[in-house]
């Protein structure tokens, strides 16, 4: 997840970025975001970038999700088999398989704020 102290200034670079070989998707979804992938020679997605300002919220919601994944192997384990039931509903339309894990991820962001947040207490 690049942090970048301005969006704009992303944006005026995007020529660098695509030439990486990155797919460019603006916000994609989500406000304040700068959304990229990068896919194998067969179309396979290799890479995701979600950029960042510095002071976006959206920061603290990917590392909360991510701290609680690794602090909770059960939950990683499943959310794995709700990637991979997701995938096997919709193996070749991206949006379908983001749309089917929604809301398992919305359910388990909100335990993993609330936990994060008491790890900092």
């Amino acid at each position: 997840m690049p942090i970048v102290t301005d969006l704009g200034g992303l944006d005026r670079q995007r020529s660098q970025v695509t030439a990486l070989g990155f797919d460019w998707h603006g916000e994609f979804g989500i406000p304040g975001r700068r959304y990229c992938t990068l896919s194998d020679e067969d179309g396979n997605r290799a890479a995701q970038l979600h950029f960042f300002a510095a002071d976006s919220p959206e920061i603290t919601r990917h590392l909360a999700f991510r701290d609680y994944l690794r602090a909770h192997p059960k939950i990683a384990q499943a959310y794995e088999q709700e990637k991979r039931r997701s995938r096997d509903l919709y193996p070749d339309d991206s949006h379908a398989y983001a749309d089917e894990k929604a809301a398992w991820i919305r359910d388990t962001e909100a335990k993993a704020l609330i936990w994060f947040n008491m790890q900092k207490s």
